[in-house]
């Protein structure tokens, strides 16, 4: 599966690095496994890592390309290998969308899948408790320091689990550092200090105000072992955003969460809480890259069951917008254990 990766990129690479407004980008790196979020597991390892993004700019003109230092977004290939990992060697995939944050930084946010070449599941390795099933999600975060108009150097963490869809599933964690360098595309460039000092251009952009409702539906387990089962769970979001920019917006969301299994644990743990849905509230930021967007933020149930969920939780979802209207798909964890995988349609009034 990884050499045919790998000829798959060999094949692409000479179409893609002639077309206008995008670039390949190739990285080496190490890394450090985290097991079960503790520094002192014994399935701890190091590991290294070969990486390739392709990465695509904004055409909309030079006004677009000028409010920010080439906000792109793209597809990037990773390659971990792990000689004594507990799970084996990963090769992961994801849409990842990066922002510039200064001269010389961004910001990587990505989603995608990741395998494993050794789950619990394939092996029947009873000390691997992290990784189950062979296909994961996979949550790609990362600081990229750039040393020239070519070269980066980048920080990213990187989470896998399988929303526990099959158990265990306490995920791994990588904290990866790679050094890589961009192949020329034939397209003019500047350094990021200097496009920041261009005169800002006159843009037709007013920021805008707008709220919304998002219908989403997904699978999960409770968070015991004892559980048993797939149950679906729905949410009704009421969301409120400020569009400060083409590329940026920030906002809060209000969530009715009805999970299926809740009746089941109220029953098993003896819960006082009675209320027929969980109610959640989040602040989250959200990237723009023409009619994708990636949303994330960190929430608190405020009404909830203490004894059956965490009360935080995270969420990072990968949206495609046509009209007023967009879909999606997302990950909803309770510190880093993703929970359940979402699927959601919503729909944006513009005030």
């Amino acid at each position: 599966m990884v050499r045919r990766a790998v000829i798959l990129i060999l094949v692409m690479l000479p179409t893609v690095v002639r077309a206008q407004e995008r670039h390949w980008e190739f990285a080496v790196g190490g890394e450090y496994l985290v097991t079960a979020y503790s520094f002192r597991s014994p399935h701890n390892t190091w590991g290294t890592s070969l990486g390739a993004t392709w990465l695509q700019r904004p055409t909309d003109g030079e006004c677009w390309r000028r409010m920010r230092r080439y906000p792109s977004s793209g597809v990037h290939f990773d390659l971990g290998i792990m000689p004594y990992g507990i799970a084996g060697n990963r090769l992961g995939v994801s849409y990842v969308v990066r922002t510039p944050l200064l001269p010389w930084l961004d910001l990587d946010m990505g989603l995608g899948l990741a395998h494993y070449t050794k789950p619990r599941y394939a092996t029947g390795d009873t000390a691997n408790v992290y990784i189950t099933t062979p296909v994961v999600c996979l949550v790609d975060l990362g600081l990229v320091a750039r040393l020239g108009d070519r070269s980066h150097l980048a920080l990213r963490l990187l989470h896998s689990s399988n929303g526990n869809i099959r158990r265990p599933n306490r995920g791994l964690n990588f904290i990866h550092l790679e050094m890589g360098m961009a192949l020329d595309d034939g397209q003019p460039r500047r350094s990021g200090r200097e496009v920041f000092a261009l005169p800002k251009p006159e843009c037709p952009f007013d920021p805008w105000h707008e709220v919304g409702a998002m219908l989403s539906s997904g699978l999960t387990f409770s968070r015991t072992m004892a559980q048993s089962g797939v149950f679906l769970c729905y949410d009704l979001s009421l969301n409120y955003q400020y569009h400060h920019s083409p590329l940026f917006g920030y906002g809060a969301t209000v969530d009715l969460w009805y999970n299926f299994s809740h009746r089941w644990q109220v029953e098993r743990y003896g819960d006082p809480y009675r209320l027929p849905m969980y109610v959640n509230a989040m602040p989250f930021v959200e990237f723009y890259w023409g009619r994708v967007s990636l949303r994330g933020g960190i929430g608190l149930m405020v009404a909830t069951s203490g004894r059956v969920v965490e009360p935080v939780y995270e969420r990072l979802a990968l949206y495609y917008n046509f009209g007023n209207s967009y879909v999606g798909v997302g990950i909803n964890a309770h510190y880093g254990q993703a929970e359940f995988v979402e699927w959601s349609y919503g729909y944006r009034f513009r005030l």
